[in-house]
C-alpha cells in the first residue's frame, strides 16, 4: 500500500502535468466544457492513480524487486556523518506545520458549510423554478451553491437581476458548486501545492466562462451584459460558492466574443498529452524507486524450503527504530578514496533479508550505482548491521525483505572546478 508521503508527491506531480499540458493546450480556447471535463479528470486520476494495484510496467527480472524501501542515507565524500535525509527533528517539524495547515483548511470548509447552512435555514427564499432565490443585505457578489442563489441588495434594474439569476443557475444547473466542494477537500490535504490552487483557479474560470456563455445564448444583449459585469462591486465573497464577480472581466469579455468553435484536434491532442504523462510518469516511477509490496503473509521467494516474505504482521525492528538504523549507515560508511579521486558518484539499492534470528543476510545489489567500488562498499556496511528484532506472521518469527536506498555523492570540496 502506497504510504501518504508517496501519495502527496505523486498526486502532487500529476496534478503539475496537468496544469501544465492545459496550459499549453486548452487555457485560451474556448472548448470550455472540455476543459472543465479536463481539468476535473486529470484530477481524479491524479488523486487516484498513485493508489493504483495494477503494475503494467513491471520486468521480469529481480533487479526490479526492491521489497520493503528503507530511507534513503546519502554519504557525502570528506564527512561520511552528512546526511542529505532531513533529521528526524526537521521532519517531525514539517509534519507539524503540515497537520497544522490540515486543520485550518478543514475548519475553513466547515465553517464555509455552516455559514451556507445558517443563511439557507434563515433566510426568506423565492421560488424560480426548481432553484431558490434569495436577496440578503449587504455589499457583496451575487454567487450560487447548488439550488441557492443568493444575491445582494444592490441597485439593480430588473433586467439585471433577471442576467444575475440566469447566470447563476447556470451555474446551478452545471453542479458547479460540486467541483468547489471537491477542490476544498482537495486542498486540505494539498494546501501547499501551488499547482492545486491554480487548477481552482482555472477550473473557476471555466465556470464563469461556460455561465457567460449560456446566458448570451439566452438572447441577453452582450453590450448590457458587459456594463452589468463592470457594474458589479466586490464584497465578502465565500470561498466554498460560485460567484458573480469583477475577477476575471477582461478574460470574460475576451471569451464572450471569440470564435466559438468545436476545436477537436487541440481537444484530442491534450487528451493524448495528459494520457501519456500520465503513463510515462507511472511506468518510470514504478521502475525507478517503488516497491513491490506484496499483501500480509504472501510469500515473495522460496528457497531450499525457506519463505521470504516482504510484509508481516510485525515487522522486524533494527535496534532504536529507523532514525538509529539511518544513524548506523551514516557512521560506518566510508566513501572510498578511489571513487573520491575518480569522482565517481552513484546510488545503490541493497536488499538484505532479516532471518528468522533477527541477523542480516543475504545482502545483494539489486541496482548498481554504476560503479563497482561504491556497490561494494554499499554491501559492506549493509552487511555489518547488528542484529534485529525478527518479524513475526502469525505469532511466528519468520524471514523479511528490506532495501536501503545508498546514495553516494562527491562534496563541493572535491567535485572540480569548471575549466
Amino acid at each position: 500500500m502506497i504510504n501518504y508521503v508517496n501519495w502527496l508527491y505523486e498526486s502532487s506531480v500529476l496534478i503539475a502535468g496537468t496544469i501544465l499540458i492545459y496550459q499549453l493546450f486548452l487555457k485560451r480556447k474556448t472548448t470550455f466544457t472540455f476543459n472543465r471535463i479536463f481539468l476535473l479528470s486529470g484530477l481524479t486520476l491524479a488523486l487516484l492513480l498513485p493508489f493504483s494495484p495494477l503494475n503494467l510496467f513491471s520486468t521480469s527480472g529481480s533487479n526490479d524487486d526492491f521489497a520493503v524501501l528503507l530511507t534513503p542515507v546519502t554519504i557525502v565524500s570528506g564527512n561520511v556523518k552528512s546526511l542529505f535525509t532531513s533529521p528526524a527533528y526537521e521532519w517531525q517539524t514539517a509534519r507539524i506545520i503540515y497537520g497544522f495547515g490540515v486543520i485550518l483548511f478543514l475548519i475553513r470548509l466547515i465553517h464555509g458549510l455552516i455559514k451556507l447552512g445558517y443563511w439557507s435555514q434563515t433566510t426568506m427564499f423565492a421560488r424560480h423554478g426548481r432553484f431558490k432565490v434569495a436577496f440578503l443585505p449587504g455589499n457583496f457578489s451575487p454567487f450560487s451553491f447548488f439550488n441557492l442563489v443568493f444575491i445582494g441588495q444592490n441597485d439593480y434594474t430588473e433586467e439585471e437581476i433577471n442576467q444575475i439569476i440566469a447566470h447563476e443557475i447556470s451555474h446551478s444547473s452545471k453542479w458547479h458548486s460540486a467541483d468547489i466542494i471537491l477542490l476544498e477537500s482537495v486542498l486540505i490535504f494539498q494546501w501547499f501545492n501551488p499547482f492545486v490552487w491554480l487548477l481552482r483557479r482555472y477550473l473557476e474560470e471555466t465556470h464563469e466562462f461556460q455561465a457567460d456563455r449560456e446566458v448570451i445564448q439566452q438572447g441577453v444583449s452582450l453590450v448590457n451584459y458587459k456594463k452589468l459585469l463592470l457594474y458589479q462591486r466586490t464584497g465578502a465573497r465565500l470561498e466554498l460558492v460560485n460567484s458573480f464577480h469583477k475577477s476575471f472581466i477582461k478574460k470574460r469579455f475576451i471569451m464572450m466574443t471569440k470564435n466559438n468553435n468545436t476545436q477537436k484536434r487541440t481537444t484530442l491532442f491534450a487528451t493524448i498529452a495528459l494520457l501519456t504523462f500520465f503513463i510515462g510518469f507511472m511506468a518510470c516511477n514504478q521502475t525507478e524507486e517503488n516497491a513491490v509490496v506484496a499483501e500480509s503473509g504472501e510469500v515473495l521467494k522460496s528457497g531450499s524450503g525457506t519463505e521470504v516474505y516482504d510484509m508481516v504482521e510485525e515487522m522486524p525492528e533494527f535496534p532504536g527504530g529507523d532514525k538509529e538504523l539511518v544513524k548506523f549507515l551514516v557512521n560506518n560508511t566510508n566513501y572510498p578514496d578511489k571513487a573520491v579521486q575518480n569522482q565517481l558518484e552513484g546510488r545503490a539499492f541493497v536488499k538484505f533479508i532479516i532471518n528468522v534470528n533477527g541477523k542480516v543476510t543475504n545482502p545483494e545489489i539489486v541496482r548498481s550505482s554504476g560503479h563497482s567500488i561504491l556497490d561494494e562498499e554499499a554491501i559492506r556496511v549493509v552487511s555489518s548491521l547488528p542484529d534485529w528484532t525478527p518479524g513475526k506472521l502469525k505469532g511466528e518469527v519468520v524471514n523479511v525483505n528490506f532495501t536501503v536506498p545508498i546514495n553516494f555523492q562527491l562534496s563541493s570540496g572535491n567535485v572540480p572546478s569548471p575549466k
